[in-house]
């Protein structure tokens, strides 16, 4: 088996390694996977950017409507180009294996959570474009159940300015399902903050009582 991204070949994982030890087969090699910059040091609580405490942005975001919605945050990397060239061929142009290339951190890092995951859901139009759920595929190929409790209104805010995002309104709705007291909101990609505080307002008013997130990459 080679490397996703570069065609390197990549060592061979025994089945019986994956069975008893729970090891998950690579999909890209060490090197590949080194260019990804693991974030570090002191960082924003809610949004992981580095900062001795709260960020520019989300000062701004507790002086608003959306203030006092989420317990706290996480992201995993920073957006660096290594990362831009793996999301793009993932999302992009649809390389659904490379779904498989966090599973283990996300294990690590969501396996023992009390919370329900709740994905962050795509637009009916983009998902029937990009053919499968970003999100969902890297949940399913770490083995982390979920559950979906939201509809997205409105299409992606991917071209719009950061001003623009961060005035956006309505973006999602609830789908009527029972909503659990904790919930731990999951996403591929923090930039503003205006996705994850929508959905946290609109999970909010249908009940639930604690809400955080976690995202692989902040921008």
């Amino acid at each position: 088996m080679n490397c996703y991204l570069c065609e390197q070949e990549l060592p061979f994982l025994p089945s019986w390694r994956g069975l008893f030890l729970n090891e998950i087969q690579q999909v890209v090699c060490e090197r590949c996977k080194g260019g990804f910059e693991k974030i570090n040091g002191t960082v924003c609580p809610i949004c992981s950017a580095p900062s001795d405490s709260l960020c520019k942005d989300c000062m701004h975001w507790e002086t608003t409507e959306y203030a006092a919605l989420l317990q706290c945050g996480k992201s995993l990397y920073y957006y660096n180009k290594p990362m831009q060239n793996y999301l793009h061929r993932y999302k992009f142009l649809q390389d659904v294996v490379l779904s498989e290339v966090f599973a283990s951190e996300l294990q690590e890092e969501l396996g023992k959570t009390k919370a329900t995951i709740v994905p962050i859901p795509m637009h009916p139009d983009k998902l029937r474009e990009r053919t499968f759920s970003q999100v969902d595929q890297m949940l399913e190929a770490a083995g982390l159940s979920y559950l979906h409790l939201l509809a997205k209104s409105k299409q992606v805010q991917g071209k719009k300015t950061k001003k623009e995002r961060m005035a956006s309104s309505d973006l999602f709705t609830w789908n009527g399902i029972t909503v659990p007291e904790k919930i731990l909101l999951i996403d591929d990609l923090y930039t503003t903050g205006t996705t994850i505080r929508h959905a946290a307002k609109v999970l909010k008013r249908a009940g639930a009582a604690e809400i955080s997130f976690f995202s692989l990459i902040r921008s």
